[in-house]
């Protein structure tokens, strides 16, 4: 950092810094407007002086329903600088899940935008501690700033809400450390330097969204570009990359998916600026990483990367401009050694295994979080006393030390003894002609004592007759019982948007269970095959 020959230990500092050393850089470019980083300052101050006014104090908590705005990042800094905790939070979470996060945070005061106060406020209803809904307007202070403490690097910086891929959203609690720690080992495992153009259209209130670019590219100064997360057309992100001739990107690999997909004229679009697009959030599919890469003209561009927000994010960033590294099988691809600072190890229920065999992946770092917010039972779960953090992942670690992902230990499906990876069923069934999106889950069978593997699978509008359906369920079952040997006890299809997803776009399996077995699906169901009692 300009100026300074020691890491910044809080947030505040290493935005401060880069204030400090060039005020009139751009920090980031958002709808054809650029904020630099000394209006970010000048801003976040006024938002601080809103939230003082409004009672906001230090260590008070902050809830931010916001879009993808300059807005989110003037609250968020002004409630730093105040020493107040923002929480960030997807603005669709629901009245009841939004309202349960505003219990469980404790939060004060809500800061949102007018076309999103409707829910907060149904949300507010059910939530006691909530004093305020404050919106721009309401912040927007001039006139003396509030005096600004100076935080350690000990305390909260913010509070980040599981995406709840496998239950209810659980607050991890980051200190200043985590994340500016973390935020240096992640640009240093990706490579980042200040010559980088960042395009990035993830979400504001998702770890990979926040920390990984957002946070991590102002560190080095590095030029970002954002785009709303809500991209029904993926050539939007595509033509910006091209238009800005960005080095790096990010995305969950259904975003690759979404453009092999969805993008039919490729004409227009040059990648050949971009050194690295990141892929992480849920599997990497090979098959994804080979259709983009064709599609689009270019080679070994997208890499693996592993990370969690009990973790402040990064654990693994495949290198820049590698080869990347298969398992044996094939199936998998590693998603790099360790960062620097990050050790990992492979467990099962006796304890550590050997290399090549697959455990739970359990993580010690400066990232790993200081617990979950008023859950001690979690956190002892999730952490043992010496520090080392259950992820909850499975995985393997070769001889060499590199990390393979292979799945969620609570999504695994077990069928007849035998294991199951529901990524293994979906990337057979997402590859069948008239197959928008695909998931697998196991439903528990008191007949059997076992699971039964359902699938679900999503089919365009008005997809065909009967006949029809009927066709593409039979092709499923042959294609699930050649590629895995199971044949799946039950295929449902159902309309487009009715597999449940969290913010970052990992399909929520636990949810899909209860959603089949309480007989949610109603009228999204389009026809499903196989008995409908477990």
């Amino acid at each position: 950092m300009a100026g300074s020959t020691t890491m910044p230990t809080t947030l505040t500092e290493l935005m401060g810094r880069r204030v400090s050393a060039e005020p009139d850089a751009s920090y980031f470019h958002l709808y054809d407007e650029t904020v630099t980083y000394g209006r970010l300052w000048k801003e976040s101050a006024r938002y601080a002086a809103g939230l003082r006014r409004a009672g906001i104090d230090r260590g008070d908590k902050v809830c931010l329903i916001y879009p993808t705005c300059k807005e989110f990042f003037f609250t968020f800094f002004g409630a730093l600088r105040l020493g107040a905790v923002p929480v960030p939070l997807y603005p669709t979470l629901g009245v009841e899940a939004t309202a349960g996060v505003f219990r469980d945070s404790e939060a004060k005061a809500v800061a949102t935008i007018g076309w999103f106060r409707k829910g907060v406020e149904e949300s507010q209803a059910a939530a006691s501690s909530i004093r305020h809904v404050l919106e721009p307007q309401d912040l927007e202070v001039d006139g003396p700033a509030p005096a600004f403490p100076t935080p350690a690097e000990t305390d909260t910086a913010f509070i980040q809400y599981t995406s709840g891929s496998t239950g209810n959203p659980l607050g991890v609690v980051l200190s200043h450390a985590n994340v500016t720690q973390t935020v240096a080992f992640m640009a240093e495992a990706a490579q980042l330097t200040r010559e980088d153009v960042v395009v990035s259209w993830l979400p504001l209130y998702h770890d990979m969204g926040l920390i990984g670019c957002a946070f991590t590219p102002s560190s080095m100064g590095a030029d970002l570009w954002l785009l709303p997360p809500d991209l029904k057309n993926p050539r939007v992100w595509l033509e910006l990359v091209t238009r800005v001739r960005a080095t790096f990107t990010v995305s969950p690999d259904f975003g690759f998916r979404n453009c092999v997909r969805n993008i039919g004229d490729v004409s227009g679009i040059d990648l050949s600026s971009v050194k690295q697009a990141l892929s992480g959030a849920e599997p990497v599919r090979v098959s994804t990483i080979e259709a983009f890469e064709k599609k689009f003209g270019v080679q070994n561009l997208i890499t693996p990367a592993y990370g969690l927000a009990e973790a402040t994010l990064a654990v693994a960033i495949w290198p820049r401009r590698t080869p990347l590294r298969p398992d044996p099988s094939g199936k998998f691809l590693s998603v790099g050694q360790p960062c620097r600072g990050v050790s990992v190890r492979i467990v099962d229920e006796a304890g550590p295994v050997a290399p090549g065999i697959e455990g739970e992946i359990c993580v010690k770092s400066p990232g790993v979080m200081q617990g979950y917010h008023n859950n001690p039972e979690a956190t002892r779960r999730a952490i043992s006393p010496d520090g080392w953090l259950r992820t909850g992942d499975l995985g393997f670690v070769d001889r060499e030390g590199y990390l393979f992902v292979t799945g969620r230990l609570k999504d695994l499906i077990i069928v007849g003894g035998e294991n199951i990876v529901p990524v293994d069923v979906e990337e057979i069934v997402d590859h069948i002609p008239g197959v928008r999106y695909s998931a697998a889950v196991g439903i528990d069978s008191e007949r059997t004592g076992s699971q039964r593997l359902h699938v679900v699978a999503e089919v365009r509008e008005g997809a065909g007759d009967t006949e029809a359906l009927r066709s593409l369920v039979r092709e499923i079952v042959q294609r699930v019982h050649h590629g895995r040997g199971h044949r799946p006890a039950r295929v449902l299809l159902v309309r487009p948007g009715t597999i449940p997803k969290t913010s970052s776009g990992k399909i929520q399996h636990s949810r899909l269970c209860q959603m089949i077995t309480g007989g949610e699906l109603g009228d999204r169901l389009v026809y499903s095959s196989g008995a409908h009692r477990e």
